[in-house]
């Protein structure tokens, strides 16, 4: 066989260093275990529309056990205790179980009742007589805070819901007086592993001066609760609850009325707890070799949405000992789980523990492409207005004001290259 020329070896050996400096470069920005394993050993194969609903990978027998009678808890109806008014469900509630908000553990779907409304007076106190949520639906001859509905306006392909709050009485709920905001469930996927991600690499992606000048300027919701030390939000819209179990005793609460220990036991709270939290994260659909994955992650580096959706974070050691596959894993959520301004377009006025109305938590992008799949029909952002992903894109504002527009800017083709990123997460 014919040796080949000097110019043709400088180009295979040109091509070989050229592949070599690009390995690495990946390797640094986005580390050299396996992306497309999303949750690390908690990683789900399944990708269909019940890929969501899969207890985590890497459980033992007997967290598997454990897992599965959680799940049943998950999925009761709760009822109002009958000749006790006020015990069990309600007497105001929006929603009978975990699983008609959270169907098939993703995101409500706001057309579908899988929503609800957080409320707020002008100043940012709670409204007399609501509180700062209202709960439509009662029993017991109880009458609910309010009728809501919603109504969508579109502008421009874009749409935003518009809101109406009705009651009899004194209360005085108009828009002028209260604001509104329309909340979707978001997807519990892969929540114990957000947990068990040590609180100092969070803070590590906290920047809330912008010191260093990029625009970006994230920061922590620390939660001031009682007099004990604060503690770092990561959980929900606006990372209102540290912990998973904080975000379940909520949900019980406010979504539910479950207000004594009688309406529901602390082994039903743990074990819901439990369920979330062992619920892993899919695989993507592609490996990192495919020139899809290749061509989606430089562009989502280059527009700076990594700067947010941070792709990569480590695990410590999972509260309680959850479980032991928790610990230690890399995992890639695209999240920093701390509060971001976005900006006029998606300030609601309401706001939520210190958390104002145009903040919220860099929501996780695993699992993204799988939306429509699980839920059927599904809505973006934290009120589920946007159809698509780059419809939720395009209402980026504030701090994500410059990457929006850099989206905007790429040609079809490289858009086009980003979406097929996002949609096979």
């Amino acid at each position: 066989m014919a040796r080949p020329s000097r110019v043709l070896r400088r180009v295979l050996l040109a091509g070989l260093a050229l592949a070599v400096v690009l390995g690495l470069g990946l390797r640094q920005a986005w580390g050299a275990a396996d992306p497309q394993q999303a949750a690390g050993a908690m990683t789900v194969a399944n990708r269909t529309s019940a890929a969501f609903e899969q207890p985590a990978a890497g459980l033992t027998p007997a967290e598997r056990e454990r897992h599965q009678v959680a799940d049943v808890l998950f999925d009761r109806t709760h009822v109002p205790l009958e000749g006790a008014p006020g015990a069990g469900l309600g007497p105001r509630f929006n929603a009978a179980s975990c699983i008609a908000c959270h169907v098939r553990n993703g995101r409500g779907r706001p057309l579908m009742g899988e929503s609800l409304v957080r409320v707020a007076l002008r100043n940012g106190q709670p409204v007399p007589g609501l509180g700062h949520q209202v709960r439509d639906r009662a029993v017991f001859g109880a009458r609910p805070d309010a009728a809501v509905t919603v109504a969508w306006l579109e502008r421009e392909g874009r749409r935003r819901p518009e809101i109406r709050l009705e009651r009899d009485g004194s209360l005085d709920l108009s828009e002028r007086s209260v604001a509104r905001s329309l909340r979707v469930a978001p997807p519990l996927i892969g929540m114990g592993l957000l947990e068990a991600v040590p609180e100092e690499a969070i803070l590590a992606h906290a920047d809330p001066d912008d010191r260093d000048g990029d625009g970006i300027s994230g920061r922590p919701h620390w939660l001031e609760e009682g007099k004990g030390t604060p503690r770092l939000g990561r959980f929900g819209w606006k990372a209102g609850a540290a912990t998973v179990r904080d975000q379940t005793a909520a949900a019980f609460l406010n979504d539910m009325g479950l207000t004594s220990p009688g309406d529901i036991g602390t082994r039903e709270l743990e074990l819901v707890t439990y369920y979330s939290q062992t619920l892993g994260a899919p695989r993507t659909a592609l490996p990192a070799t495919s020139p899809v994955v290749r061509r989606g992650r430089e562009l989502f580096g280059t527009l700076q949405c990594a700067r947010c959706h941070v792709p990569r974070l480590t695990t410590g050691r999972s509260p309680g000992a959850v479980a032991g596959a928790i610990n230690g894993q890399p995992i890639w959520p695209y999240t920093d789980l701390l509060l971001h301004d976005m900006g006029p377009g998606l300030d609601d006025g309401v706001a939520e523990k210190g958390a104002p109305g145009q903040e919220w938590r860099t929501a996780p992008l695993w699992g993204l492409g799988l939306a429509q799949r699980v839920n059927g029909s599904v809505g973006f952002l934290h009120d589920g207005r946007a159809r698509t992903i780059e419809e939720a894109i395009l209402w980026h504002g504030g701090e994500a004001a410059a990457a929006r527009e850099r989206f905007t800017a790429l040609a079809p083709l490289q858009r086009r290259s980003l979406l097929d990123w996002l949609q096979q997460l």
